[in-house]
């Protein structure tokens, strides 16, 4: 896949060698501070830096990034997610970031039997562990007794090289953008406006970082690529559709689903896990008769209609249901709160019409409607591995400004739905 080239991976760990050979100059004088755009929640923060970290290897032409944030299957076909796969040119590398500000990274948080599973399951040859904090004694330690060559790399060792490729504010993907008021401009010609200027915050030991809403960032993330939005939506050819009786415009683009679509995917599909559908239905049942509850009431009124269900698998099928418009929450005095949607009180108390009303709204959601087309128009069988491996080469153009979410357990949950619903 990728050219291999005379090249000795003593760079990659150390970063410091990365310097010394690029011999990079002092910042120029007059040069905006460079800050890099964040999320402002911790585990979305965790998922930006893998990305940032990757994109900083990415600009050598000594390192490959083979494969970015995705799930990959190992050679006993176990699924595994990896925070993406560092070639050199001469081995291969499972890459595990931590972006934790108030502490060294310590062993628990990298679970070192589940990375080396991992990294011999996809055929690396060993891992590379970034840190913005550091790591503590028993990394150390696991570091000199592993069968696996392993790698401690420090944000302090690639900060001052990775900020001079940088000018003013950058996303994790290391795209420059001017923000003006509530106009965003990216380096593309891109621009995105908001309705209001966009606050960010900043961390008092790294002054480097920016955090914003969540949202906010992930689209400023994805301003470069607008452009190509605008082109797919804009070209294509009209054809006549036999079933659909009409002409509607089929767009030109190397993937089935245009990176739009994409993004709706992967919008959707955050906190989704697979539940099935009379789990789904009890809980609406269960929250209907205990309103404005919180998950252990929901729980104990599950348990009083003999269900059997923990607290982690309330809040998900909740979850869900809230995906597909029967149940809104709310948040007051650190306690999160559930109610039943108009939608919702008509799915629980018009019965014969349940299975109708889930319906009309699970072929509306995106990750189930690009399924389900992708299963009747035969492009894919209705095989976990094989609709894993489909959408994961519909999305590929588009890395790493969209990251496919179809794992195992998305993929199963679509399925039995499929199957229940068609």
């Amino acid at each position: 896949m990728f050219e291999i080239i005379s090249y000795k991976p003593k760079v990659l760990p150390t970063a410091v060698n990365i310097i010394a050979e690029d011999k990079i100059t002092e910042e120029v004088e007059g040069k905006q501070e460079p800050r890099i755009v964040i999320p402002r929640t911790p585990t979305r923060r965790g998922a930006a830096f893998e990305y940032l970290i990757l994109s900083y290897y990415n600009l050598f032409s000594a390192v490959n990034v083979e494969k970015w944030s995705s799930w990959i299957y190992g050679r006993s076909g176990k699924l595994y997610q990896c925070d993406g796969i560092i070639h050199d040119g001469v081995k291969r590398y499972l890459m595990e970031a931590k972006f934790i500000i108030n502490r060294p990274v310590s062993i628990r948080d990298i679970i070192p039997e589940r990375r080396e599973e991992a990294a011999e399951e996809v055929g690396c040859d060993g891992i590379v562990c970034v840190s913005v904090s550091g790591f503590d004694n028993s990394v150390k330690r696991w570091q000199k007794r592993s069968s696996k060559e392993i790698l401690l790399v420090e944000w302090s060792q690639l900060r001052n090289h990775l900020l001079t490729s940088i000018t003013g504010l950058s996303t994790v993907l290391l795209d420059s953008f001017q923000l003006v008021d509530n106009i965003a401009t990216s380096h593309t010609g891109s621009q995105l406006v908001f309705n209001e200027p966009p606050e960010g915050k900043t961390f008092e030991n790294f002054t480097e970082f920016i955090s914003f809403d969540d949202n906010i960032e992930l689209w400023l993330r994805r301003l470069p690529k607008l452009s190509i939005c605008r082109h797919q939506f804009a070209s294509g050819k009209f054809v006549y559709s036999q079933e659909k009786g009409t002409v509607e415009l089929v767009q030109s683009r190397k993937s089935d689903i245009s990176l739009f679509e994409a993004w709706e995917i992967e919008d959707q599909s955050l906190g989704y896990s697979a539940r099935v559908y009379n789990a789904l239905k009890a809980t609406a049942e269960a929250l209907a008769e205990c309103e404005n509850s919180d998950i252990r009431e929901v729980r104990k009124r599950l348990g009083e209609l003999g269900w059997k269900t923990g607290q982690k698998g309330v809040r998900k099928a909740l979850d869900d249901l809230i995906l597909l418009g029967f149940v809104t929450k709310y948040k007051g005095n650190r306690i999160v709160t559930y109610k039943l949607t108009a939608l919702g009180y008509a799915f629980v108390k018009i019965p014969d019409r349940s299975e109708e009303l889930f319906a009309r709204q699970l072929y509306q959601w995106k990750p189930y409607a690009v399924l389900r087309d992708a299963l009747n128009l035969e492009k894919v069988r209705p095989k976990r591995k094989e609709v894993i491996e489909y959408f994961r080469d519909q999305f590929y153009p588009y890395e790493p400004y969209v990251r496919c979410p179809f794992n195992d357990n998305t993929t199963d949950g679509l399925l039995s739905l499929f199957k229940k619903f068609g």
